[in-house]
């Protein structure tokens, strides 16, 4: 990926994972720029088809375009960045993201971004004053 591609990716984004909206700022290992659907689902290098994502982030979605809502038990689209917008399908709760919709409990399952870590990390920033965004 060229470093023009990374930076609009990058500025896009406004310095937070698109998916869990952590702020880059605050984390030592680097964001990255994920394919929304996967080079092996056909997807394109276009800015289009990428998004701005933390490293964990990115390892649990890997090429997975869905998963199973923990609600409906239904096959369900993961949230896309360009397509969907994040207000309608997540909130916060402290240091818990929260689905508001099958898409967005669907990709907070998958992604793992309720994992205990991940909460423990909102909750010291959230504790500073630094989190959510």
């Amino acid at each position: 990926m060229d470093e023009a591609t990374k930076e609009a990716v990058s500025q896009r984004a406004a310095g937070l994972c698109e998916y869990c909206h952590l702020p880059e700022a605050y984390v030592v290992t680097p964001f990255h720029i994920e394919h929304i659907v996967a080079k092996q689902h056909r997807g394109k290098d276009s800015l289009s088809n990428l998004a701005w994502a933390c490293l964990r982030c990115n390892a649990h979605k890997g090429p997975n375009l869905a998963g199973v809502d923990t609600v409906t038990k239904q096959l369900t689209k993961l949230f896309n960045p360009r397509r969907h917008k994040w207000d309608r399908h997540f909130r916060w709760h402290g240091p818990y993201l929260v689905g508001k919709t099958a898409v967005g409990r669907t990709t907070i399952e998958v992604l793992a971004i309720n994992q205990a870590a991940r909460v423990r990390l909102r909750q010291e920033l959230i504790d500073q004053g630094l989190f959510p965004p």
